[in-house]
């Protein structure tokens, strides 16, 4: 179906302009209670604009506006009227198995996050139906600056609740579908190469090569192929999906079909391989791709590469519209973007090179294409670069490429021939992982990178601008460069201003310990901690580039010091209180550590009481129930780091 677009710069890309408008739908994510009223409302209008004798323009906006209220509708979280404290007898059904046995459970339409620590050791199989009473609550985003987030690791998985057992779960009856199908024939295969190569490295290696099983995968193989800057090889991405479907069709074309069936033959064959890897993000974008290449040339029909992508984005989000915050999602529709607008680019200047060196040249360009619109992501993501990957990928996507077909042929075929044939990709796995050993010291990496979020966008936009001149040069897109240059420059500026002078002090949350901070103008010193949590609090100290504040006796200014667990300025003070030290109650804010009681902070003659109260993580439940009660009765404002993470207090 062609939707016809009339914009000035690029007309023939329908899809990017429809996808835009559902990516600003899903961003915009409003909770309105009439937001499926507002979808068909707008729906209406575009049908009924289309039948009127209207400009095109006015037809294009109503159209527009469809879709961007389609992608708030799709979505608006789901609510989930449960009470905390009320008891749940739970019937759901095991959709999903994280790593280190976390499982993802589905009852009706809503997902909830089981912890292995709620199931006694018990392990369960996708398919399996549980039974047990339990408390729902909603997942917690209580992680410190730089921290792993569980909460929004979940997220694009439309996980936002978790369970809570008061009784173990115990399976009562299973159920299949095509999804559990290929789980148990995935989990089959993973017995298989453990069985086919008893080498660790290498059975873990083919299983996240080949069929994307990486919850075995140890931490040295993850850091090796990271610090090389080959970490992409190891998620079952577009690269293993496209070489994939290229064995197919050489397969079926050597069985006898003509070309032409091959191309819907192959279709099944490509997407069966889509469902044994778990249907990752960027196995699906490019299992789309490469279905609207299979049926355009089935029927003949060109089709223009750009526009397939956001075919594929828009189709992808439109089912799933959580995958516009997954990582894999990001990283993969990217870098095939960049594949797809920088490569002519930069493949046009090989015209002279000879016929070997324009192969070596071409690998080149593919992988620096790939890499440039995914180095802002890796910065914001993982805080680091690799400079010098290119060179290690040139020899290690080949190797890869050769596992992953010899690996494949010896899981397919039956064991008895397969256990002959083994000792091929055993040594192709040896000699991947001996290169990127021999190549890890010579790695480049810039690394404790933490760009804010708006630097991430600018740095975007100015590689479209880029993009959009080499494509059309025109003065516009030169003097739009300069001008996101020149914001990109001012905004740093602000920002960088903005870090140094900022003054704060910082609870972390760390259970059963404690860790209080203090930032002061891009100085930091230790308030109070229990233990040492230096390596813990690296990336904020590194996010807000802090140096240690020299030794001076608690003086930092002539109206700011800090003196026996207290901070003292002019306009406020601020307490921590501690079994070792307990000072007289002053200030607006009391900082409660190491499970101390409400009687033993408090003397009973106590009179006035701060405004607020914070507890950290050192605070067992039951004490954190015990301060919540005391602050309703004395009508205090209370915040936990249980509930919100780490907490930011700004100093005057």
């Amino acid at each position: 179906m062609y939707i016809y677009v009339r914009v000035a710069f690029n007309y023939k890309y329908p899809f990017i302009i429809i996808l835009s408008a559902l990516i600003a739908g899903i961003i915009i994510d409003m909770e309105l209670t009439g937001a499926l009223y507002c979808y068909f409302c707008s729906l209406l209008l575009a049908c009924t604009a289309m039948s009127l004798p209207l400009p095109s323009l006015w037809k294009e906006i109503v159209l527009l506006g469809s879709i961007l209220s389609c992608g708030l509708v799709i979505s608006a979280p789901t609510p989930s009227p449960t009470d905390p404290t009320a008891c749940y007898d739970i019937r759901a059904r095991c959709d999903e198995i994280l790593p280190h046995h976390n499982y993802l459970l589905s009852i009706g339409n809503q997902r909830y996050y089981l912890s292995h620590f709620y199931t006694d050791s018990a392990i369960y199989a996708i398919g399996d139906s549980l039974y047990f009473p339990a408390q729902i609550l909603p997942l917690k985003e209580n992680a410190n600056p730089g921290e792993f987030n569980h909460a929004r690791y979940l997220k694009p998985k439309n996980v936002t609740h978790r369970l809570i057992p008061l009784a173990t779960p115990h399976p009562q009856g299973h159920s299949d579908n095509l999804y559990t199908y290929f789980e148990k024939i995935r989990e089959k295969l993973v017995k298989k190469t453990q069985q086919l190569f008893p080498d660790t490295s290498c059975h873990q290696l083919i299983n996240a090569l080949c069929l994307g099983y990486k919850q075995e995968l140890n931490s040295q193989l993850q850091n090796l192929f990271t610090s090389t800057g080959t970490i992409h090889l190891l998620s079952v991405s577009g690269l293993h999906t496209g070489a994939i479907y290229l064995l197919i069709l050489f397969i079926f074309k050597n069985i006898g079909l003509s070309v032409r069936k091959t191309k819907l033959w192959v279709l099944p064959a490509l997407w069966g391989y889509a469902c044994l890897t778990g249907l990752s993000p960027s196995v699906v974008r490019a299992s789309i791709l490469l279905s609207f290449i299979s049926v355009g040339q089935y029927f003949k029909q060109s089709y223009t590469p750009l526009n397939s992508v956001a075919a594929a984005a828009f189709i992808t989000l439109l089912i799933r519209p959580s995958n516009l915050y997954s990582l894999s999602f990001l990283l993969s529709y990217s870098a095939y973007t960049g594949i797809l607008t920088l490569y002519p680019y930069l493949y046009r200047y090989s015209a002279h090179l000879p016929a070997f060196w324009k192969k070596i040249y071409a690998c080149g360009c593919i992988t620096i294409a790939a890499q440039i619109p995914t180095l802002p992501l890796s910065a914001y993501y993982f805080h680091t670069i690799n400079i010098n990957g290119l060179f290690a990928n040139l020899l290690a996507v080949p190797l890869a490429t050769i596992l992953l077909y010899s690996s494949t042929i010896c899981l397919f075929l039956p064991t008895i021939i397969s256990q002959y044939l083994a000792f091929i990709p055993a040594t192709i796995a040896k000699l991947l992982t001996g290169f990127l050993h021999f190549y890890q010291p010579f790695s480049l990496n810039i690394d404790r990178l933490y760009p804010p979020f708006f630097t991430i966008l600018l740095g975007y936009a100015i590689l479209l601008f880029l993009c959009l001149y080499f494509s059309r040069p025109h003065k516009r897109w030169i003097y739009s460069i300069h001008l996101t240059l020149g914001i990109w420059l001012i905004w740093n500026l602000v920002f960088h201003f903005h870090l140094h002078s900022r003054q704060e002090i910082i609870v972390f949350h760390f259970y059963r310990q404690s860790t209080i901070l203090l930032n002061y103008r891009s100085y930091y010193m230790s308030l109070y901690q229990t233990s040492d949590m230096s390596d813990k609090i690296q990336p904020y100290l590194i996010q807000s580039r802090l140096r240690p504040l020299p030794a001076n006796h608690g003086l930092l200014s002539s109206a700011c010091n800090y003196y026996a667990n207290q901070w003292y300025s002019p306009s406020d003070t601020i307490t921590i209180v501690s079994p070792d030290c307990l000072p007289p109650i002053k200030g607006s804010t009391l900082i409660v550590t190491q499970n101390l009681s409400p009687e033993q902070v408090f003397q009973s003659s106590q009179q006035q009481y701060p405004p607020q109260i914070i507890l950290d993580g050192s605070n067992s439940p039951k004490q954190i129930r015990r301060w919540e009660k005391f602050c309703r009765e004395h009508n205090i404002s209370i915040v936990n780091t249980f509930e919100s993470g780490s907490i930011r207090i700004p100093l005057p």
